[in-house]
């Protein structure tokens, strides 16, 4: 009996002590399994998710590091930025799902251009980043540079198109150009831009000069995303006249009077606003800012005037912009039928079926869509059936080559036939840039329906545009027949 007792008592002791090891073993696994997705959450965490790359975490962390390396082996080190050029058009041409797969095929091109040691990474969004260790001389920076921008000379595929891509890329050299990964990597950035606003499809080096530039261009940007908040913003309206001299509106445009810098032209901050998603917020304060000005014009004649706003690539493509045209309408008082929305022949040509729905629906609501710049753009007529478009805006170059005594560098012609061919469409037109009274008239002969340009008037700030409109609303009252004398 006592030896069976004993028997059991060693049995669970037995059991207790597997049960224990099974437990250690549990924990063991466990931790093993910890460690190996915490390893993998830090690799995914420094790897871009499209292309599989390193992503700009782990390329400053081995710039650093070849930067010590260098320091003690008195080498070069060369950085390089390259941005494709225009790749939001890849995206609207086949999908996100099509640019992720050409951002692969640029990746693959680029490695295989690169020499082994070499780092090669993605910063998204059609960005990407080369780190060249060891390098003996400049030059051996630039002739990289060069390899990279022939992998661009061949086509790439996205579902079944041919897409012909260009980059532009920027330059620095450890250590001249920067002492650490973050001077470096911003002085390559902007040496790209530089690039970029050379046309694209070329390399520059970073120079004392472009450091100047990039020190400007952060300061612009500090102060425009200020400029709201002071109340540096102001909306002026340049006046649209009918053929008969009478008062059509006006087309709003935004400017920016700093305290300091003045009156900074629009080609200055528009596309520094657009680069850096500020045209969101001031376009719909302008939005806003133009049409509450226009209802209350509105209520101070009888006069219809129409309200041109022009609308930017960035707002279009902005998932509610129509929602936040309707609420600026509806805050404002505003009658849909008195509101225009500009936009270029180009932007237009590039949405797709679906992303023209806005248009449609704030076209059912009676506001009126405009085609900025028309001629210059696509080739294609189709849209102007397809989307629900009430005017065409002709483009001033056409206007400035409005010159009859030069029949043969003359645009009357084409001018003619934009007219013909809008008006049989029951559209609008509004010529643009007129600065001559040889182009009034010849506008007026040709048919054309609304003029606008600095021989008719300027852009005027809201005090002075509504001195103009009650000076006509005062003209159109006393040349009235209908009145007693």
């Amino acid at each position: 009996m006592g030896t069976e007792s004993s028997r059991a008592s060693d049995l669970r002791g037995f059991l207790r002590e597997i049960r224990r090891v099974e437990t250690q073993l549990r924990l063991r696994q466990a931790r093993d399994r910890i460690e190996d997705l915490e390893h993998k959450l830090v690799a995914l965490s420094q790897q871009d998710a499209v292309t599989g790359l390193p992503n700009q975490v782990r390329f400053a962390d081995r710039l650093d590091q070849a930067i010590l390396q260098t320091q003690r082996a008195d080498h070069l080190v060369g950085v390089l930025v390259l941005d494709l050029d225009r790749f939001k058009r890849v995206n609207e041409l086949v999908g996100h799902s099509g640019g992720d797969e050409v951002l692969r095929q640029v990746a693959q091109r680029l490695e295989g251009v690169l020499r082994q040691g070499d780092t090669l990474a993605c910063m998204g969004g059609g960005r990407f980043m080369v780190l060249v260790p060891k390098l003996n001389k400049d030059l051996d920076a630039t002739k990289v540079g060069k390899n990279l921008l022939e992998a661009f000379r061949s086509p790439f595929k996205a579902l079944g198109r041919g897409l012909q891509l260009s980059t532009s890329v920027g330059i620095c050299v450890f250590p001249q150009d920067g002492l650490d990964a973050s001077a470096l990597l911003a002085h390559a950035e902007s040496a790209m831009y530089r690039a970029k606003e050379r046309g694209g499809n070329r390399l520059e080096c970073f120079t004392t000069t472009l450091n100047q530039v990039s020190l400007e261009r952060q300061e612009m940007e500090h102060c425009l995303r200020e400029a709201m908040q002071n109340g540096e913003l102001q909306m002026y309206y340049q006046p649209q006249f009918h053929m008969d001299g009478s008062l059509a509106g006006a087309e709003a445009l935004i400017r920016w009077n700093h305290p300091l810098l003045g009156l900074v032209p629009p080609t200055k901050f528009i596309p520094l606003a657009e680069e850096n998603r500020l045209i969101l917020p001031i376009g719909e304060w302008a939005l806003r800012e133009s049409c509450n000005q226009m209802a209350h014009w509105q209520s101070l004649t009888s006069m219809p005037l129409l309200l041109a706003v022009n609308v930017s690539a960035l707002q279009f493509a902005n998932g509610d912009w129509d929602a936040c045209v309707v609420r600026a309408l509806v805050e404002s008082g505003l009658k849909p039928d008195r509101l225009e929305l500009e936009l270029t022949e180009s932007l237009v040509m590039r949405q797709g079926h679906e992303d023209v729905r806005p248009l449609h629906r704030l076209r059912e609501i009676g506001t009126r869509i405009a085609i900025d710049d028309f001629g210059t753009g696509y080739s294609s007529l189709g849209y102007l059936q397809r989307l629900p478009i009430t005017t065409l805006k002709l483009d001033q170059t056409f206007i400035s080559a409005l010159q009859p005594e030069e029949s043969e560098i003359s645009s009357e012609h084409i001018v003619r036939a934009i007219i013909q061919l809008a008006h049989s469409l029951k559209l609008t037109v509004v010529a643009e840039g007129v600065e001559t009274e040889g182009q009034r008239d010849m506008l007026e002969l040709l048919g054309c329906d609304c003029l606008q340009g600095f021989l008719l008037g300027r852009p005027l700030p809201a005090d002075a545009f509504e001195a103009l409109l009650e000076s006509m609303a005062a003209k159109a009252f006393l040349e009235d027949p209908r009145r007693e004398r």
